[in-house]
């Protein structure tokens, strides 16, 4: 019996949520060729968009409503 092995990276499960609605720790999925970015810290902005720091220390800006794909 012959077996297909996918020796490549699995694609994580992901599922769109609100940025603003990130927390500590969550994985965020920029790019599906690149892994995850890890959230380190979200402030809310007076328009009601989200700033987001990562562990890697990048910052992005996310309009109110916008969604990022999260690993589950």
């Amino acid at each position: 019996m012959q077996m297909n092995v996918n020796t490549q990276t699995p694609c994580p499960r992901t599922e769109l949520i609100a940025a603003d609605s990130l927390t500590r720790n969550d994985q965020v999925v920029i790019s599906a060729d690149e892994l995850p970015y890890l959230v380190d810290a979200v402030t809310d902005l007076p328009n009601g968009g989200a700033r987001v720091t990562y562990s890697s220390g990048d910052t992005v800006e996310y309009a109110a409503g916008e969604q990022v794909a999260v690993t589950v």
